[in-house]
């Protein structure tokens, strides 16, 4: 497992930037078509670049599975960001998946929000432990970790402990094949 005391010098941006890695690695590992998840990476990475909070939480929370799932039609609820098409396609999508999948998704949003309007004071502990029960869950699934080395860059001492805006597409695996 990576080492918990290099992530300390990681933005939150960039502790969810990884966490995104993982769940890559992890629909990788379990042989998922790549394409099929093209919906919910798009929406997962958007964390990383956006400017406010509240329009990721507001996705991520409707492409959560076992959230999504409560609804069989898209009618039944009304999604702030999810259209119709999207709810469909990820409505067959999650009918027969792995329920670690679920989990990793809650444990990024989890991650995602913890510091919702607050300032991150020292390394940002709740994310540090967030992030450390993720690492877990991905080594009790024997899913692999990606390479920390790609995410020192991203500085703790940068906007408040937040780090700067950045693509993040540009580290993951699958948005990025063609």
């Amino acid at each position: 497992m990576n080492n918990m005391e290099q992530f300390e010098q990681i933005s939150f941006r960039g502790r969810v930037a990884y966490s995104i890695c993982c769940f890559e690695n992890a629909l990788k590992a379990l042989n998922y078509d790549n394409n099929d998840w093209r919906i919910v990476l798009n929406y997962l990475w958007e964390f990383t670049s956006i400017q406010y909070l509240d329009d990721w939480n507001d996705v991520v929370v409707e492409i959560i599975p076992e959230n999504l799932m409560e609804f069989k039609t898209y009618n039944e609820e009304e999604f702030e960001r999810l259209s119709q098409n999207e709810f469909e396609t990820l409505y067959k999508l999650y009918l027969n998946i792995d329920d670690s999948i679920n989990a990793l998704l809650r444990h990024i949003f989890d991650l995602g929000v913890c510091h919702a309007y607050t300032i991150i004071e020292g390394y940002g502990e709740s994310s540090l432990n967030l992030l450390g029960e993720l690492l877990n869950f991905m080594n009790v699934h024997d899913f692999p970790l990606p390479n920390i080395e790609h995410f020192l860059k991203f500085s703790i001492s940068e906007n408040r402990g937040w780090g700067n805006r950045f693509d993040g597409t540009k580290l993951s695996k699958i948005l990025l094949e063609s």
